[in-house]
C-alpha cells in the first residue's frame, strides 16, 4: 500500500525563526513556500498523495493530529529539503520495516515512514534516536537510514547559503551569499 505523504509547514512571517537575523519575515515565508512547492512536487512525482499540515500549534502536535486523521501508511516529510529527489523517497519506501526514519545530518528526523502503527512524534534534538526508541518500545521493526536528500535541510544561515539560496526571491539571494562569503562553512 502506498503511503500518504504529510508535509508539516509554516508558510508565514514567523517561519524559520533561526534565519531571522539574515532574512526578513516575508522572505522567510517566501522561502518556505518555494521549498514546500518543491518537496510536494517531488513527493507527487514519486507517486504519493500529498497532504499539507499547517504548523500553527507546534510541530509534534501538528504531526500527531495529522497522523491520527490520515492513518497509516504515512510518510512525514519536512518542507525544508532543497535537495530531495524521487530516488531519495524511493530509498525510504524500499526499506522493509514498520518504521523507517530518514535521519538529518544533525540527528533529527526529516522523513518518518509509519507503515503498521503510530508512534508519538518526538521532533527536536536527536529525534531520529527518539523516534527509533519509541518504535522499538511499541514492538515495531525500525530502520534509521541516511539518505542525502533527506539529510540536508535548511535550518541556519550556513545551510541556507549552501543548499537553499536558489529558493530565495531575488534580490535577497545575493546579499545572503555575500554575508557568508569569506567564512568557512562547516562540512555536513
Amino acid at each position: 500500500m502506498v503511503p500518504t505523504a504529510l508535509i508539516p509547514v509554516r508558510i508565514a512571517p514567523t517561519a524559520k525563526q533561526r534565519l531571522a537575523h539574515v532574512l526578513p519575515p516575508q522572505a522567510r515565508a517566501e522561502l518556505m513556500r518555494r521549498l514546500f512547492d518543491r518537496v510536494a512536487g517531488v513527493l507527487s512525482a514519486a507517486g504519493l498523495e500529498v497532504v499539507s499540515l499547517m504548523d500553527d500549534g507546534g510541530l509534534n502536535a501538528v504531526v500527531r493530529d495529522g497522523l491520527r486523521r490520515i492513518g497509516v501508511p504515512a510518510l512525514v516529510v519536512h518542507a525544508d529539503l532543497p535537495l530531495l529527489s524521487v530516488a531519495d523517497v524511493d530509498a525510504v519506501l524500499a526499506e522493509d520495516a514498520d518504521v523507517v526514519i530518514a535521519r538529518a545530518f544533525d540527528g533529527g528526523t526529516n522523513g518518518l515512514l509509519l507503515r503498521n502503527g503510530l508512534i508519538e512524534p518526538a521532533y527536536g534534538v536527536l529525534s531520529a534516536h527518539e523516534h527509533a526508541a519509541r518504535a522499538r518500545a511499541a514492538g515495531m521493526s525500525c530502520r534509521v537510514i541516511d539518505v542525502p536528500g533527506f539529510a540536508r535541510d535548511i535550518d541556519d544561515p550556513a545551510s541556507l547559503t549552501r543548499y537553499g539560496a536558489s529558493f530565495l526571491p531575488r534580490p535577497l539571494s545575493d546579499p545572503v551569499r555575500a554575508e557568508t562569503s569569506g567564512r568557512t562553512l562547516p562540512e555536513v
